[in-house]
């Protein structure tokens, strides 16, 4: 067959099932029957001499040559939907859909705002904007599930491009009046037998400050562990128990304040991340230059 008859929305298909998993997701994702859906797979493959998936089990699954394909022709579709896009508006406003993730904090504080910035000047443009933590905002990444996202850097990720947007030391977090009590400087050996409040271990920033007192030979005594930094932030106000935490999070929030805790650890880096191997399409270089607007912003 001539390989130039291949209809775009097969290749379409196919992205969708590699990115769902299955055929059942994908025939309601793209809103079709899944024989439907079989019937544009076999259809597909009598154009190449490699199978595109095979059976494992009940299961159909990518094979190696399927996986490459998507790989190296992705970034040539999202090329074309730029393009139709741009003609489609003609215009120099932004179109199409941006998926967006970042942690808690850097999704307020930067990419919530970025966001809204974007869309009062382009009306076309519609964004989603996921709130992850870290671990999942990186397979969310690789799965071609999200354009872009903001979470601390992470070292040796050589499949995705990461740009550097602000770095900061943790802080203890209180009362005004209270932040005035502490030392001038303040470490992790301060906590020593002090009741704290932090977040669980499945965020990163807990993962280092219990490292950083690994390191110092400190038992934290934490009476409270929570999912969320917005309930960290009401413990601080509300409560003696203390709190360390992303001092960028007390912008904006009345009556709280932070002084930095010195520790070769307890410091990380805002990165805004895409795959190495995406198209940069207009929106998410709109996005970059905003968030980087709005970091420069928060650091003054």
């Amino acid at each position: 067959m001539n390989i130039q008859n291949i209809d775009l929305r097969l290749l379409r298909s196919l992205f969708v099932i590699s990115r769902t998993g299955n055929y059942g997701k994908a025939s309601h994702s793209l809103s079709i029957t899944q024989s439907a859906l079989s019937q544009q797979m076999k259809e597909l493959s009598y154009y190449f001499s490699e199978p595109l998936f095979e059976k494992k089990g009940r299961q159909s699954y990518l094979t190696e040559f399927g996986k490459n394909l998507i790989a190296r022709i992705e970034p040539l579709i999202d090329q074309i939907d730029e393009t139709l896009l741009e003609t489609l508006y003609q215009s120099k406003t932004l179109g199409g859909r941006l998926r967006v993730g970042a942690t808690h904090t850097y999704l307020k504080k930067i990419a919530l705002p970025a966001s809204l910035m974007l869309l009062q000047s382009n009306p076309n443009l519609k964004i989603d904007l996921r709130e992850m933590t870290a671990q999942r905002l990186l397979i969310e990444l690789q799965a071609g599930e999200l354009d872009m996202a903001i979470f601390p850097e992470i070292i040796g990720t050589i499949d995705l491009e990461q740009k550097v947007l602000l770095e900061e030391q943790f802080a203890i977090i209180a009362p005004n009046a209270r932040i005035q009590e502490l030392p001038k400087i303040v470490d992790i050996r301060f906590f020593k037998n002090k009741p704290m409040a932090m977040l669980n271990d499945q965020f990163l920033m807990r993962q280092q400050i219990d490292m950083q007192a690994r390191q110092e030979k400190i038992n934290l005594d934490v009476r409270i562990e929570l999912s969320n930094l917005g309930d960290l932030l009401t413990v601080a106000k509300d409560t003696q128990l203390y709190v360390i935490g992303s001092p960028i999070i007390c912008e904006g929030e009345r009556g709280l304040s932070y002084r930095k805790i010195s520790g070769d650890l307890l410091r990380r880096k805002a990165a805004l991340c895409w795959r190495r191997d995406k198209f940069m399409t207009a929106s998410m270089k709109a996005f970059d230059e905003t968030a980087v607007l709005i970091t420069k912003r928060i650091i003054g």
